[in-house]
């Protein structure tokens, strides 16, 4: 038996309900924190609508508690008890626990991967463009109906290969009734009669529509994959098809998602970027240099540095998941009290937001917090815009894209202004007032910046352990000249990281009986190949063969398919992940076979360094002259924080590599980097050494040191 206090017995917000409703309707992001710091970290509130109260749990071991055990100790059907009426089923991943949860999120999650997203962006991006140039000088428009409505389109082109038009206001307001009932107390009859059960049929109907056009209408030739031929593939957890009601249920998701959460969220960004200038100008180059045109890829997006930093901090000041809420499921303690069976939670998963020993000086719009020696959003559990643990939004990856689609779509066609202050209405989650208008001034003619338009993402990934043994396991596979890879039609397995050599993508387009190959692409180190087949479950659509000898790096399709899941990682980073850590472990055989390192001759120098434990490699500010492979050990990148001891950004695991960034952009190294617990052993390549291996291509250094590695050294002298 424990002696702690019930959490029952914890001190109350306020003795008068009507008073914390009236505060948390006037600022709902600010009080959580404040009624933390006042309270602390267990605290009770209740509200006029709702005869039992509250109890929060707050800070940021609350969110660790929620990340880590809440599978355990938490009960989404106790939570959510209205869901599986309204839904009417009861499957469906945000309201089960458990085993049938992991499975029922495993079927849709990569359907809302941002790999699942890169085909359909210039189509996003095509449909916004036409929309918005249809505005003209001195119009004002209604901010959250307009960005509803480029964003719910966007979801629809992503999801089901087709627009809705622009009839959008009435799912936007549909998808509010939908969580007000599930999760605010709601009647149910609310979804029962008049225009919201209208909505609700129609919708239904076209889910139904859409998903017979998609059986009737495979991917391939006709069109690309998307949202809805994952849900077609998708199957229960004893392996049969879902159940029709389940595949419709399914398909609402992503409208039902946009129309509440996303939508805010490119209301809030473009309020921000408009009203700050000085933030504007800094984002501005990137969004004219990406939207010049109609291409948009992943690698595109994410080279947008400071337009993602600034999404970044709205997120972090306007949040969509400002708290959740959670029924207790077996007994537990937290914060000097015991939690019984049948409690209600709030966990306000955004209070260490707005906390200054996480972001300092918490309410100043910053985008520099999440440059790369800040990084304060890598600070676990306490930056969660998209919620935390098995129930944080599946959708986040394809949202933030979407969301820079449309944002930069119409910076870069228009000027705007926004001449209000923002007023906060608290409907099925806080949000901006629908009234808010904005002024178009002008439309902008401008040429893209000079300077690249593509380069290689930089974000590094945080695999499970699993994962990473199953890259190091993937075998490399050699390829003589016009020797094939796979066929068109072929069943797909694995995915290919190409390390050395080229290879020649074709397709057959002949009619039966017919051979007309047509050349489609010729792929070199570093890009990936077999991706799609393994993502969409669909036969290989192309032929590849090997021009010259060529060697890659073989990726089962499980593997893939699981960090899909788990880190929202697309094929290209994987493929970055993977190859890195083989040139580690190639470099960590030559240190424990005593061979000579690869000799680049004149071209540059080559070294092995030995870190003791806790030794610095390189220093905030230092110039960067130097990239290293990490063979044995692991090194620590550390950022400086408040408390005057430095504060863990990362930890970088042999194998791995670190370094390029500054050799391409000439800018002072970002952070301190300095041995892990164990020391570390590394290769150690100066700036024409790199130069010589690299190509002048970020992520490429690794790639081509394998291919080095794996000849003898006379074959590169000079």
């Amino acid at each position: 038996m424990t002696s702690l206090p019930l959490a029952r017995t914890a001190p109350r917000a306020s003795a008068i309900p009507l008073r914390s409703a009236l505060q948390l309707r006037s600022n709902p992001y600010r009080w959580w924190p404040e009624k933390y710091v006042e309270l602390g970290p267990v605290f009770r509130v209740k509200l006029p609508t709702d005869w039992r109260p509250w109890i929060v749990i707050a800070g940021r071991e609350a969110n660790e508690l929620v990340a880590k055990e809440g599978a355990r100790l938490f009960d989404q059907k106790a939570t959510y008890p209205k869901a599986p009426k309204v839904l009417e089923t009861e499957y469906h991943p945000s309201f089960t626990e458990g085993a049938l949860q992991r499975h029922l999120r495993r079927q849709v999650a990569p359907g809302f991967s941002r790999q699942a997203a890169d085909p359909h962006l210039p189509a996003m991006m095509g449909w916004v463009r036409d929309y918005v140039d249809h505005w003209t000088p001195g119009q004002t428009i209604r901010v959250t109906e307009e960005t509803a409505r480029m964003g719910l389109n966007c979801i629809s082109l992503f999801a089901t290969g087709r627009d809705i038009g622009e009839d959008t206001e009435q799912f936007r307001r549909y998808a509010i009734t939908f969580t007000q009932v599930i999760a605010m107390g709601m009647p149910m009859l609310l979804m029962k009669f008049g225009r919201t059960r209208k909505v609700r049929l129609g919708l239904d109907e076209m889910i139904r529509e859409r998903l017979a056009e998609h059986r009737a209408t495979p991917p391939g030739r006709a069109r690309a994959p998307d949202y809805f031929d994952f849900i077609l593939r998708g199957t229960l957890p004893e392996g049969v098809e879902l159940p029709e009601r389940v595949q419709i249920v399914f398909g609402q998701i992503p409208f039902k998602n946009m129309g509440v959460y996303a939508g805010r969220v490119m209301n809030h960004v473009l309020m921000q970027l408009v009203q700050r200038p000085d933030v504007l100008a800094r984002v501005q180059p990137e969004i004219d240099r990406v939207f010049a045109d109609d291409e948009l890829t992943l690698e595109e997006i994410s080279s947008m540095d400071a337009t993602q930093a600034a999404v970044k901090e709205t997120l972090r000041l306007l949040p969509t998941a400002v708290t959740l809420q959670r029924t207790v499921a077996e007994p537990f303690e937290f914060g000097g009290y015991q939690f019984e069976v049948g409690d209600r939670l709030f966990t306000p998963i955004s209070a260490t937001h707005f906390l200054p020993e996480y972001f300092p000086d918490p309410d100043r719009f910053d985008i520099d917090r999440y440059s790369p020696d800040r990084g304060e959003d890598h600070q676990r559990y306490v930056y969660n815009p998209f919620g935390v643990g098995h129930h944080a939004c599946v959708a986040h990856g394809v949202f933030e894209a979407i969301t820079m689609v449309v944002v930069g779509t119409v910076l870069h066609r228009w000027k705007l202004e926004a001449p209000y202050e923002l007023h906060t209405i608290f409907d099925a989650l806080p949000g901006p007032d629908p009234k808010h208008e904005m002024k178009v001034i002008e439309r902008r003619e401008i040429a893209p910046p000079p300077g690249e338009r593509r380069r290689s993402p930089t974000q590094r990934y945080s695999l499970s352990a699993a994962l990473l043994d199953a890259l190091d396991d993937a075998p490399e596979v050699t390829l003589a000249d016009d020797e094939l890879l796979f066929s068109q039609g072929d069943a797909p397995d694995r995915l290919y990281f190409i390390l050395d050599g080229k290879l020649r993508v074709s397709t057959d387009r002949g009619q039966a009986g017919e051979v007309d190959e047509v050349d489609l692409a010729t792929l070199g180190p570093g890009e990936v190949v077999g991706e799609i087949g393994i993502l969409h479950g669909l036969p290989r659509v192309a032929t590849v063969r090997a021009i010259g000898p060529a060697t890659l790096l073989a990726v089962d399709g499980e593997t893939f398919s699981h960090a899909v899941v788990e880190s929202d990682i697309t094929a290209r980073e994987l493929g970055d992940v993977a190859v890195r850590r083989h040139a580690g472990a190639l470099i960590a055989q030559l240190f424990d076979s005593g061979r000579r390192m690869p000799r680049l001759g004149r071209h540059g120098h080559v070294e092995e360094l030995e870190l003791e434990p806790g030794e610095i490699l390189f220093r905030h500010g230092d110039p960067a002259e130097h990239y290293f492979l990490v063979a044995l050990g692991s090194l620590e990148e550390l950022a400086e924080s408040l408390a005057g001891e430095p504060r863990v950004l990362r930890v970088i695991q042999a194998p791995d590599c670190i370094g390029e960034v500054g050799l391409l952009d000439g800018r002072p190294r970002p952070t301190t980097v300095r041995a892990g617990p164990n020391g570390s052993r590394l290769l150690s390549l100066d700036r024409n050494a790199f130069a010589r291996v690299s190509g002048g291509e970020e992520s490429q250094a690794a790639v081509s040191l394998v291919a080095k590695i794996r000849f003898d050294d006379d074959e590169y002298e000079d």
